[in-house]
């Protein structure tokens, strides 16, 4: 009898371990955290085997950088921007996934020497918001950097700051960093190379608006936004995701994709988002196919204006209205930035205070560049 009872008792354990609910923790960042929430109760409710925790992050490459260096607990899931891979993958706390079907600028954004390293999610565009309430003309989308400036004095000229942008962010110069290379970043042996015509061109570029002109003004990023939004600056330098909360500020806006030189788009930066595995199981993989649903990602990307990773949600929402058109059209002249650490560690360092130095007058363009290369050179070997 009591051996029939230990069988029983060993049985309702095994059974009761066997249908447990598996938990999935998950770290989400950036905008769409309503959005995103919903999506994870709808999974939870739609399902008993698994169940997924959802915490907000305010920083995740910080919280990942403080997490791999104290060696603390990871959660099964992150979402990253792609500039972390090079960090995650040398830390070999992710390993290569398998292909996917998506557009080609998402898998090249989570790419590293060739391997994909993440499943994404959804892309932000760097875009050119023009208030309509001061500028009313309109403009093509294949404007040229000519018209681009044109605009921005015709802005001064009627008292308002022509064009908002931040002078020294590796970010933002990353484009016309490009753009003056023949439209890529240029390299060698993976080391990005700076001391050259093509930055050069940009850097005086960037003097000739900031410092010659002044058609435009520097802010860090809140200034900048606000300077927008106030009706102070006709025209701004961000990324799509500020159009949720400029619509809902009722301001009169358009966007417009980056101007052309020479005939190609200056290309914008392609700011991928998608989700790193720290913990491949059959749960994990469970919840990246529900979120990863067509009708799932029009249901996160529409509200919050972000291009979908999914082809066929892309189709859904490419034409539905003006702003996605502009960011479709990005999305297809996009800059990928390199995931290694080398460029989003000693290159951004370096060229960030490169035009600090120069703009500043505290060193001349052949300087700057100079001691920029050196220094990149140096964290390359």
């Amino acid at each position: 009898m009591v051996k029939k009872v230990l069988i029983i008792t060993s049985l309702l354990i095994i059974s009761i371990y066997a249908f447990a609910t598996v938990n999935i923790n998950v770290w989400f960042s950036w905008e769409g955290q309503k959005e995103f929430e919903t999506l994870v109760n709808k999974f939870n409710e739609s399902q008993s085997l698994y169940h997924v925790n959802l915490v907000y992050i305010p920083n995740m490459t910080q919280k990942l950088q403080i997490s791999l260096s104290a060696g603390t607990q990871l959660p099964d899931i992150a979402l990253v921007r792609n500039d972390v891979i090079g960090m995650l993958a040398n830390a070999k706390v992710i390993t290569p996934i398998s292909t996917v079907s998506t557009l080609p600028a998402f898998m090249d954004a989570f790419k590293l020497n060739g391997k994909l390293y993440a499943y994404p999610y959804y892309a932000d565009l760097q875009v050119v918001y023009l208030n309509r309430s001061i500028y009313q003309k309109s403009l093509p989308y294949d404007w040229t950097l000519n018209d681009f400036e044109e605009v921005a004095s015709s802005i001064k000229e009627t008292g308002h700051v022509g064009l908002s942008m931040n002078a020294f962010s590796s970010y933002f110069f990353n484009s016309f960093y490009a753009a003056f290379n023949g439209g890529k970043i240029p390299m060698e042996n993976g080391v990005p190379i700076v001391n050259n015509d093509g930055t050069k061109k940009a850097f005086e570029f960037y003097k000739d608006i900031f410092n010659v002109k002044k058609i435009a003004v520097s802010y860090d990023k809140s200034a900048l936004i606000q300077s927008f939004k106030s009706g102070k600056a006709g025209m701004l330098i961000q990324g799509s995701f500020l159009i949720p909360d400029f619509l809902s500020s009722k301001l009169d806006f358009t966007i417009l994709p980056y101007p052309t030189l020479d005939g190609k788009m200056i290309p914008p930066t392609f700011d991928a988002k998608g989700f790193v595995i720290f913990t491949d199981n059959k749960a994990v993989r469970s919840f990246l196919d529900y979120i990863s649903r067509p009708d799932n990602e029009v249901y996160f990307c529409k509200s919050t204006y972000k291009l979908p990773a999914s082809i066929d949600a892309l189709h859904e929402l490419e034409n539905s209205n003006d702003f996605f058109k502009v960011m479709d059209l990005s999305a297809r002249n996009a800059l990928i930035v390199p995931t290694t650490t080398i460029f989003n560690d000693a290159y951004s360092n370096a060229i960030t205070t490169a035009l600090q130095l120069y703009l500043t007058k505290q060193m001349s363009l052949d300087e700057s560049l100079q001691k920029a290369q050196e220094y990149i050179n140096s964290q390359a070997k």
